[in-house]
């Protein structure tokens, strides 16, 4: 079914949005998705950002702030371009802090791999090869960079810091399963 911009504010203003919602999802989300990943986003995040617009939409009805005559696609794409075009400017700032930072530690981070022995390395690496790039990535900067859930979260493209704290804590289970199983490399590790 197609809805007129003012059958869909008057279906939100008397709390009937269902299906006003699955034509939103159905008519603008793919505007959304395509412009996304044309300015390097993936479907993840085209998805988060129309949610994100959306509930903005549904604010702005509900406290009688959309201005009658106004596209509701257009407020929605716009409104989405708007939160996009954010978040890539955070990403890219946060990237330029990460850098610095690893840029300082670099000298550290070479002579504790150095006081780790080359056997050592080997079978760390051997381990953090088995537990994935994600995982490892993750775990680098929560275990090595100390680095706030919230910048994780920034950087990895997480939804949020919760999500951040779940993956952590679940490649953290990973990593430990994986030592168990390899009980001669984590023997060798401990010596």
């Amino acid at each position: 079914m197609n809805y007129t911009d003012a059958e869909i504010i008057e279906s939100i203003k008397k709390g009937e949005s269902d299906n006003v919602l699955k034509f939103l999802y159905k008519s603008v989300q793919p505007k959304v998705r395509a412009w996304v990943l044309q300015n390097n986003g993936d479907t993840d995040e085209a998805q988060d950002i129309f949610q994100d617009a959306v509930i903005a939409f549904y604010k702005y009805v509900t406290e009688n702030k959309f201005k009658e005559g106004n596209s509701v696609a257009g407020f929605i794409y716009t409104i989405s371009r708007n939160l996009w075009v954010n978040r890539v400017k955070q990403k890219n700032k946060f990237e330029r802090n990460v850098e610095m930072h690893a840029n300082v530690h670099a000298e550290e981070m070479e002579i504790q791999t150095r006081d780790i022995g080359s056997d050592r390395e080997t079978k760390i690496n051997e381990i953090l090869s088995q537990l994935g790039d994600r995982c490892k990535e993750l775990l680098t900067y929560s275990v090595f960079y100390k680095m706030s859930m919230e910048d994780i979260s920034i950087k990895m493209g997480f939804n949020n810091s919760d999500t951040a704290k779940t993956k952590n804590y679940k490649c953290k289970q990973r990593l430990i399963k994986l030592m168990n199983e390899n009980a001669h490399l984590k023997k060798s590790l401990q010596e």
